[in-house]
């Protein structure tokens, strides 16, 4: 029988170089670059979408309107109150190309020994509802945070410890867009009427510097204002020179430095050190 011979097969055929498609790589890029460009122009100029965007501007009304119910939480008659100037940092950043500017206010609260974490819970309820205002008390019961909310973004924060005879309450924007019109860094603004007790504590400590004032509108209508005056150092001590100005009201600190009383309704704050001595005067919104 003939053998029979299977047909060779064919070879596979010869790989072709895979071409690189150039224009798809091209294309690539070009779409790359063109929503870079797309997102750093509308970081630079779409319009805010959510509230924490609102420029510093819209911002502005709120803390004020939060200061003024901060005052008035703050203040009491075994509490001596001092505030602050409205203060702008420049430095924030929105986004990596973005820069900001955070708006802020501090209202200076001074109590007698002990009193701040009782303080700090007095404060909160006195606070708005709406605010949500709470306070912690972390590390064993010995430092006490209180947060609280005024809307559009706009927080209330303050921390102290037990044995803290002072203790600062925050208001602040956050950081926001920059807005034009706004004043980033306000002059101070000379009083135009100041409180008897004011007027007795410079006299005695010989603050004759001219007299500046901090005003912020307070729930009740009223205003609250802080004044305050520097004169130079007093080379004695600033118990004997108050002495007949507190007379019969309440002390609320006495350091050699340092002396915060009541005088009604008002707070003294007299401080000495680093060759002047200054003397502020608050009328809450009492």
């Amino acid at each position: 029988m003939a053998s029979v011979t299977e047909p060779a097969r064919p070879s596979p055929p010869v790989a072709q170089p895979r071409r690189t498609r150039w224009w798809l790589v091209a294309l690539v890029a070009v779409w790359a670059v063109g929503l870079t460009g797309a997102a750093l122009w509308s970081v630079r100029h779409d319009p805010p979408t959510v509230a924490e965007q609102r420029d510093i501007a819209a911002a502005l009304p709120v803390l004020r309107q939060a200061t003024g119910a901060v005052v008035a939480a703050a203040d009491g008659p075994d509490r001596a109150v001092e505030i602050g100037p409205l203060r702008f940092d420049p430095e924030c950043a929105l986004t990596p190309v973005r820069a900001g500017v955070e708006a802020s206010q501090e209202i200076t609260v001074r109590v007698r020994a002990d009193q701040a974490p009782g303080a700090l819970d007095a404060i909160a309820e006195a606070l708005p509802k709406e605010y949500a205002p709470a306070v912690r008390h972390l590390a064993g019961d010995t430092r006490h945070v209180l947060r609280a909310d005024a809307g559009e973004f706009v927080g209330v924060e303050a921390t102290a410890t037990n044995s803290a005879p002072v203790f600062s309450l925050w208001i602040s924007t956050g950081c926001r867009p920059t807005a034009s019109g706004v004043d980033s860094a306000p002059a101070s603004r000379p009083a135009t009427t100041t409180p008897p007790a004011f007027s007795a504590a410079t006299k005695a400590v010989g603050a004759t510097g001219p007299a500046t004032t901090v005003e912020v509108a307070c729930p009740n209508g009223k205003t609250a204002a802080t004044v305050s005056a520097t004169g130079p150092a007093l080379p004695g001590d600033l118990g004997r020179a108050l002495r007949d100005v507190v007379g019969g009201g309440l002390v609320v600190q006495a350091e050699p430095d340092e002396w915060a009383y009541r005088a009604g309704e008002v707070s003294v704050l007299v401080t000495t050190g680093d060759g002047e001595t200054r003397v502020s005067a608050t009328t809450a919104c009492r």
